[in-house]
């Protein structure tokens, strides 16, 4: 059996990266008539999307994108993230989203995100926390060995705390099990990060989609789902002045019991409400 490469044969393929090299970076995007929801305005998932395609363009730009570390048998997952949101723009609105590496602690390695519209006003900003795998046995790997390709901005912050890791629940109700379709899965052939969010998202009663929207929303991935998985969401809500709701989730897999995500999501009075 083929052996992943040690830190010491790791080597990138090219030249070594130039001073001229965009240590923050910042995508356009227009928010589609497919990409709003009940209200108009831009889902949640959506902006998860936008997140994870600006990443992977930055991380391209710098030279440690998803072909990059392909080579060295590596890859980047998403392990964590948090996100506060002060409004959700509307369809047809256009939108920036700047993205920078912002640290590594141990095995993680950070990255923020700060969400503008057309006046410069930042209306949500997220902060994120990554680990890269071996491709073979799906180890964590420390990401030291990024270092001469990550070029940190330890000072530039877009939210003040790291996203932390989150426990299983202590009083879940599980909902029904539904199984995992062709279209929730990526490239790794496995459930792509985007549809837990959307999975969790659509499992709130119309109630409360009409009465409020998300405040913050803080996730863990923890293990994989794959096609053909059954899945179910455990959820428990607890008390939290000045919010409409908030709730713990906790997504299984039947077979096993195996915590696939776990999220908190915090809910606001609907803006117009």
């Amino acid at each position: 059996m083929k052996q992943p490469k040690t830190q010491e044969e790791i080597s990138f393929p090219g030249e070594q990266p130039s001073p001229g090299l965009q240590m923050m970076w910042t995508d356009e995007y227009l928010i589609r008539s497919y990409e709003a929801g009940a209200y108009g305005t831009v889902t949640l998932p959506v902006l998860f999307q936008f997140m994870q395609e600006t990443a992977y363009v930055h991380a391209t730009h710098l030279g440690f994108g998803y072909h990059e570390l392909k080579t060295i048998e590596r890859f980047w997952v998403l392990s964590r993230l948090l996100i506060k949101i002060k409004r959700f723009p509307m369809w047809g609105e256009k939108i920036r989203l700047t993205t920078w590496p912002s640290g590594i602690e141990g095995l993680f390695a950070y990255r923020d995100f700060r969400f503008t519209d057309q006046s410069g006003d930042t209306f949500a900003a997220a902060a994120s926390s990554w680990l890269v795998l071996d491709s073979e046995k799906h180890r964590p790997q420390r990401p030291e060995m990024l270092n001469e390709r990550i070029h940190l901005i330890p000072n530039a912050r877009a939210i003040d705390e790291r996203p932390s890791k989150l426990s299983p629940l202590a009083q879940p109700e599980p909902s029904e099990p539904f199984c995992v379709r062709y279209s929730d899965t990526d490239i790794y052939h496995h459930v792509n990060n985007t549809r837990y969010i959307q999975w969790i998202i659509d499992s709130y009663p119309s109630d409360i989609h009409d009465a409020s929207q998300v405040d913050s929303f803080e996730v863990n991935f923890v293990s994989e789902a794959k096609l053909g998985d059954i899945v179910f969401i455990e959820t428990q809500n607890i008390t939290q002045p000045d919010l409409v709701q908030q709730s713990l989730h906790c997504i299984r897999r039947q077979e096993d019991n195996r915590v696939i995500s776990l999220a908190r999501a915090a809910w606001r009075t609907r803006d117009g409400k």
